[in-house]
Order: structure tokens, then sequence, then C-alpha cells
């Protein structure tokens, strides 16, 4: 080989060798993640994503919106919420909208306890003569004890339909926070959601069945704040 066709040749070598070195060195930055824009970039799309690990590989993949790691329905990741129940149907039973019918119970109740009362009154006025050793003792003892009689039966059944009224409301307040907690849960993409009582809440209570009511009412002894989505829902009811 003549010595210029060695220069040739040598230059040729040189310049191959600073062109590969030069493409080396721009994908060794994006791989170590120097390069910012690189950083941003995102990994797949795929379809599955293998883990290896001393027991097996795990994979995960979309089952629905969900994070799945393996075929069982209950082999994915839930996303979850809680919601402090005992304070939302607190606000729902003493608003106007339930208050208002049991006020006209009561309102009824205590007319009627009035007029048995004015009944009473008048009785014993009627009979403050009255003696045990009264001929008429024992007819005037009747009559009191059928009054009496019909006094409790009227108590029995009043309070029988306040309590009527009460358990309808509170199944109908349950049923409203519920859908208001489906709505939330939607827009949250929440899977599931719990009920429970903030462990910073006072107890209020005054005896131990009370206080260990509380605690039993408190499933959560640690938790993030973000799964608390009691003012959402209470927005939704419009408390």
């Amino acid at each position: 080989m003549h010595r210029f066709e060695r220069l040739i040749v040598h230059s040729l070598l040189a310049i191959l060798t600073i062109a590969v070195l030069a493409d080396f060195g721009g994908r060794g930055s994006v791989a170590i993640g120097d390069d910012a824009e690189a950083a941003k970039e995102t990994l797949g799309p795929a379809d599955e994503l293998i883990l290896r690990g001393k027991t097996g590989d795990l994979t995960l993949r979309d089952d629905d919106g969900g994070l799945a790691f393996g075929d069982d329905p209950t082999s994915r990741v839930w996303s979850i919420g809680a919601v402090n129940v005992p304070k939302l149907l607190g606000l729902l039973m003493e608003s106007d909208r339930f208050g208002e019918d049991r006020k006209e119970i009561q309102a009824t109740a205590e007319t009627q306890n009035a007029t048995f009362e004015a009944q009473f009154q008048a009785f014993q006025e009627e009979h403050a003569a009255v003696t045990p050793e009264s001929p008429e003792f024992p007819e005037v003892q009747a009559r009191f004890q059928a009054m009496m009689q019909e006094y409790q039966t009227w108590q029995k059944g009043t309070m029988a339909i306040q309590q009527r009224l009460g358990a309808e409301q509170i199944e109908t307040a349950y049923r409203e926070l519920i859908e208001a907690v489906d709505i939330v849960a939607e827009k949250r993409h929440i899977d599931i959601v719990t009920r429970f009582v903030p462990t910073s809440d006072p107890f209020k209570a005054d005896n131990m069945d009370l206080a260990s009511e509380q605690v039993r009412r408190r499933l959560f002894l640690r938790y993030p704040d973000a799964i608390d989505i009691t003012e959402a829902v209470s927005a939704e009811l419009g408390l």
C-alpha cells in the first residue's frame, strides 16, 4: 500500500472512531437520566409489567382501570376512602326536612298530654274530699285506674309512633348518605369507602360503656388525611 493510500485509510478510521464515541456518549447520557427531557419519558405502553422476586414473578396489569397483580378477583389494588358517618347522619337528622315531622308529632303529643293532665286535675278537684273510708271510694278508685290505664296506653302508642318515625328517618338519611358517597367515589375513582370517626374527636362519654363504644367506633388508629372524604360527601348532601 502506498503512503498516500495509508494516510486516507487512517483518516477514515479516525473519523469513524470519533463518530462512534460521540454517539455512544449521547446514548449514555440519556440512559442515566442526565437529560431533563429524557427523565420525563414514561415506560410503555405495555400490556404487562413483570417483576422478578425470590418466590416467583409478579405480573402487574390493568384491570378495568385498576392495578391487578394476579388472576383472582381480589388480586388487585383498591383505592380507599373514609367518611365520618355519625357526623353526617347527625347533621341530616337535625336538618329542617327531617326535624319538621318530628316537631309536628311532638307538638301533637304535648297537646294530648295537656288534655290528660287537665282531666286528672279536674278529677282530683272533683273528688278531693273522698277518703279511703268514704263509701264511694271503690268507685272513684276504679275510675281513676281506668283513666291511668287510658293514659298509659296513649303514652305507649305515642312513643311507638315517635320511634317508628325516627327509624324511618334514620334509614332515609342513611340511603341518601350512601348515594352521596357513591357520587363522590365515582368522581374520585375510589373503590372502597368505610365509615370512621377521627381519632382526635372527643369521646363525650360519662361512663365506661359509652367510652368503650367510642373506642369501637374509631376504626382506624392511624391513617393519612387524604382518605377522609367527609367534607366532599357533606357538600354533595348540601349540608
